[in-house]
């Protein structure tokens, strides 16, 4: 979900704009899991108990309005559901505990969603976009020296207030590995851009990513100081976790800044 061809931009991925990877309200009431003409989902879900809770949601091509990915498989927690006609599908998600989402799609780039915690019975996670796997390879022109047995990590630094601005950020990952950090200016990924351009779409991707191990992701911001994990927002709690995988998959990663860096004035 990164690639952007043209503006594609990265709207490219992921992001659900209404969260999965855009929105960072945590859930969104834009697009419900019973909308549409396509009837309900696969299957139906149902809480049965107090460690259970109901995750809804719609998946769509990026750079559409609204056109539904049919047959697309969310994976949470050991549990799969598959979106019906209208992109629409259900799931039961534990409650009170940590997990990820994943969204996997014949001829889209896989989106591995940041791991968080839901501690209501419900949440509508609204619209999430994927992207398609020919549009996702133009990426590679722009992420000069990517290895596809690497991972890529696409990063989102959100400013809070009190602060105003995620502009001038940098980032680094931990462990550092091989991994590369390209800056977006406008809509797109410049290598040739330093830090973060404020306003944009996404913030970063960080590619030649290890795979499968926990990933640590610091933001330096001139303004701001990053919030440390856990972040409680909008219905969820992000818990700071994230990995990567190879090949044809994008993670997404949200990083916060709120509380104005304290300088030291120095002595008198």
């Amino acid at each position: 979900m990164l690639r952007l061809g043209s503006v594609l931009a990265f709207a490219l991925a992921l992001v659900t704009t209404a969260v999965a990877c855009g929105d960072d309200d945590g859930g969104s009431s834009a697009n419900r899991a019973d909308g549409g003409t396509g009837g309900q989902p696969d299957a139906a879900a149902v809480v049965t108990n107090d460690t259970e809770s109901k995750q809804t949601g719609k998946i769509i091509r990026a750079q559409t309005e609204d056109e539904a990915v049919e047959g697309a498989t969310i994976t949470i927690a050991g549990k799969t559901a598959t979106t019906n006609a209208t992109g629409d599908y259900e799931l039961i998600v534990p409650r009170n505990t940590p997990y990820q989402m994943t969204v996997a799609a014949d001829g889209f780039y896989k989106l591995l969603e940041q791991e968080w915690i839901l501690k209501k019975e419900t949440l509508d996670r609204g619209t999430t976009n994927l992207l398609l796997t020919d549009t996702a390879n133009l990426l590679a022109g722009l992420l000069p020296g990517r290895k596809s047995d690497k991972g890529l990590v696409v990063v989102k630094v959100n400013p809070q207030p009190p602060c105003t601005s995620e502009e001038g950020s940098t980032l680094t990952i931990d462990p550092p590995g091989e991994a590369k950090v390209t800056y977006f200016s406008g809509s797109l990924p410049n290598s040739q851009q330093t830090s973060v351009q404020a306003g944009t779409t996404f913030s970063a991707a960080i590619y030649n990513v290890d795979v499968g191990v926990p990933l640590k992701i610091t933001v330096s911001s001139p303004q701001c100081a990053q919030v440390p994990f856990p972040v409680d927002v909008g219905d969820v709690t992000y818990t700071g976790f994230q990995k990567a995988e190879p090949g044809d998959a994008l993670s997404y990663m949200r990083i916060y800044i709120k509380d104005p860096v304290v300088t030291d004035a120095g002595a008198d």
